[in-house]
């Protein structure tokens, strides 16, 4: 487009812009204020506050301007494929368009695209329909999760406390804490929850040993809020904290919901109770009040969690899994990953025991990350930390931390990049998931001092651009691996892209690349909701498994033109 063309066009509809935003300032602001804090709840915020942010005005006015924006490159798009005797179809359109229905715009543009009629040519058009794409999955609610669906709407409702919950055997307990089996207790919930998850115990609490700190919801929270990361809400069960949560929530990163990341209901700090096998599991971390040689503080903090069955280390010695299942595995560990570097998070602490996995899939389990205790989460910093002295904080277990981090030394300009470093790890767990074994535990290989070409290979059964793929994200070089985005791209594209993509050395053009992208759209919008359940219920679902429509669905909510060419690339580099 011509620079004649585009002065034309922004002077025809900057009138308009102006006059929108003031007409609509005071229409609007209440109902955006509205989807603004229900936002934030669902990262995470109080259930008992409603926090309109500071710089709430320029966001509105910002919104507005974007939703102008988006006009002005749909009138764009069908001035040039409608004439001027369909002027009503076209506003029809355009309205149905900006008033959040994506549906016709995606159709036309499919039907561009398989046309061949080459309507939709200018690479920054083309990266907006991926942005159409983008927010036409967001808004389609892929995950159907009963129990997660109940328990949601009791938390936000009532304050759990320790006597809501009744409380089963101990499942895991490390040096920090211990996670117990649990429930809510007698309810009009208890038939409904029993009727969604056929078990006595769906959930999982998480206690916190506490030595240290004193027993105040306000200091407990504030030194342990890193593990609260996922929390979809707070529940407190003290008053006249609410000015301290919410400098807490303005400071703490918010991390929207994910399937590969651990499902917390919610959190609370209360007074520490005397549980089944408390005096033989950790009789150090009770409080004197309930064990005279114990050395705990009376409160703690408490995270509810669902209830997963397994391990991901426990899974891979257990069982015969299919190579499919690895792959799909790993797939979503790169996208659990992914989602947390985009959100400026570093794990800090990957391992196959903080690797949760969930079983009631008979194709393929679903994997989550979870412990973020040790994670790396500073609206300052982002993922990258000044390092000083020797007494800042790496994170945790040292055999699988990166290369770039472990052997990183303080000094005056010195930082530690984490960009890569979960990547790094999760090249490593990919040796327990195809091989049974990590290399650096023992003393096979240090990540400190090792080489690359001493990596053992992985099994022959393995595809080539699997392996191709670890070996590139365990490169000790930071800048040689690949970015964490395009390296999850490499395994979707593995699973999905047209098999003549990957053997080929002739990249598809941007207009295949979204054609494709508009056909993995229609099967998770159609097949996902004639599947509403998962495919183990009933026998009933779609063409693919339920793990597998929320790794398409994870994908495309972040699908862009630049990082796919990028993944083909790399995978055609060999």
């Amino acid at each position: 487009m011509s620079i004649r063309a585009i002065s034309s066009r922004l002077f025809r509809h900057g009138q308009t812009v102006v006059r929108n935003i003031c007409r609509d300032y005071n229409q609007n602001s209440r109902n955006i204020g509205d989807k603004i804090n229900v936002s934030q709840a669902t990262r995470g915020q109080l259930s008992n506050t409603a926090v309109v942010p500071r710089n709430f005005a320029l966001r509105n006015v910002g919104l507005q301007f974007s939703i102008h924006a988006r006009r002005i490159f749909v009138d764009n798009v069908l001035n040039r494929v409608t004439s001027t005797l369909a002027s009503e179809l076209r506003k029809k359109a355009a309205r149905g368009i900006l008033f959040g229905n994506s549906a016709p715009f995606l159709a036309f543009v499919g039907v561009s695209l398989a046309s061949g009629t080459g309507i939709i040519t200018k690479e920054d058009e083309l990266e907006g329909i991926c942005w159409e794409i983008r927010e036409a999955i967001s808004k389609f609610k892929w995950t159907v999760d009963k129990t997660a669906d109940i328990y949601d709407t009791k938390f936000e409702t009532e304050s759990i406390t320790v006597n809501n919950l009744d409380f089963g055997q101990p499942i895991a307990k490390g040096a920090n804490a211990v996670v117990y089996e649990a429930g809510l207790k007698s309810s009009p919930l208890e038939c409904a929850q029993g009727d969604a998850v056929g078990i006595k115990y769906p959930l999982a609490v998480k206690m916190m040993f506490n030595y240290d700190i004193q027993s105040n919801a306000m200091a407990i929270l504030q030194a342990m809020h890193k593990e609260t990361l996922p929390a979809r809400q707070y529940t407190n069960n003290i008053s006249a904290v609410n000015m301290w949560e919410t400098e807490l929530l303005n400071a703490r990163i918010p991390l929207p919901l994910h399937p590969n990341i651990v499902t917390m209901f919610s959190v609370f700090t209360d007074y520490v109770p005397d549980l089944v096998g408390s005096r033989g599991l950790y009789p150090a971390a009770l409080p004197s009040r309930l064990f005279s040689e114990g050395e705990g503080r009376n409160m703690s903090l408490f995270l509810v969690m669902k209830r997963y069955n397994c391990t991901l280390q426990e899974h891979c010695k257990g069982n015969e899994i299919s190579l499919r299942s690895k792959i799909l595995l790993f797939t979503q560990l790169l996208e659990g990953i992914v989602h947390l570097n985009l959100h400026g998070v570093a794990h800090r602490d990957l391992k196959s025991d903080n690797l949760l996995l969930d079983t009631s899939e008979e194709s393929a389990p679903i994997l989550v990350i979870t412990d973020f205790g040790c994670c790396l989460a500073d609206q300052n910093y982002g993922l990258t930390l000044p390092y000083p002295v020797y007494d800042i904080d790496k994170g945790g277990n040292t055999a699988l931390m990166a290369p770039e981090i472990i052997t990183q030394k303080p000094g005056t300009f010195s930082v530690l990049n984490y960009s890569k470093s979960d990547l790094w790890t999760a090249g490593t767990i990919a040796y327990e998931i195809f091989d049974g074994s990590n290399p650096f535990y023992g003393k096979r290989l240090r990540s400190s001092d090792y080489q690359e070409h001493k990596l053992p290979a992985l099994p022959d059964c393995v595809p080539p651009i699997v392996k191709m793929l670890v070996k590139n994200v365990l490169k000790r070089n930071p800048r040689k691996r690949l970015n964490p985005e395009v390296a999850a791209n490499v395994m979707q594209l593995f699973l999905w892209a047209p098999s003549a993509w990957l053997n080929n050395k002739k990249l598809p053009t941007s207009s295949e690349i979204l054609q494709w992208l508009l056909c993995l759209t229609t099967k998770v919008l159609c097949e996902g909701r004639l599947s509403n359940l998962p495919s183990g219920h009933n026998g009933k679902g779609g063409r693919r498994t339920y793990p597998e429509y929320l790794l398409i669905a994870s994908f495309l909510r972040r699908a862009k033109l630049s990082t796919i060419r990028a993944s083909l690339m790399f995978i055609h580099s060999d």
